[in-house]
This record gives C-alpha cells, sequence and structure tokens, in this order.
C-alpha cells in the first residue's frame, strides 16, 4: 500500500491545546504511538484532554498521557476500534 501525503494534514493546525464542547472524547489513553497514527491516518482536528485522579488527598495530574478528542465522531470511533 501506498503512503500517500496530504499537505492539509501536516500544514494546518489540527491539534489543538484546548478542548471545544461539541468534540467527542475517548476512553482509551494516548501513547506516542497511537498520536502519531492519528497524525498519519485521520484528517480533522484532535484535542488532548489532561485527567487528574485524586489518590490519598494528593492529586496525581496525568500531564504526559491523556485522552484524545476529535472534532468528528467517525475519526473517534476508529480510533477506538483501533486502539482499545
Amino acid at each position: 500500500m501506498e503512503k500517500v501525503i496530504y499537505p492539509l494534514t501536516w500544514f494546518s493546525e489540527r491539534e489543538l491545546s484546548y478542548k471545544p464542547k461539541h468534540f467527542v472524547e475517548t476512553k482509551t489513553a494516548i501513547t506516542n504511538e497511537s498520536k502519531l497514527w492519528i497524525y498519519n491516518n485521520l484528517q480533522g482536528r484532535f484535542c488532548i484532554v489532561k485527567h487528574s485522579l485524586s489518590q490519598d488527598n494528593s492529586m496525581l495530574v496525568l500531564e504526559y498521557f491523556g485522552y484524545p478528542a476529535f472534532e468528528d465522531p467517525k475519526e473517534a470511533m476508529l480510533y477506538e476500534l483501533t486502539w482499545a
């Protein structure tokens, strides 16, 4: 299978630093491999949502890993089916 590079994929701002209200959150944590997969196989905008966990009255913040949220619900479903 031949790889095609889409200029809009690499030269537009696809990864947002905030989550708009209409984005669909996923339940599977992102990894370096899955983030690269998003850039190479999907075309829409996305963001990484950070969640904080409370353990023993202290806050543990997941800064490195998070959960992707997608503008297109179909891309969120495809991510879940691939990485869950």
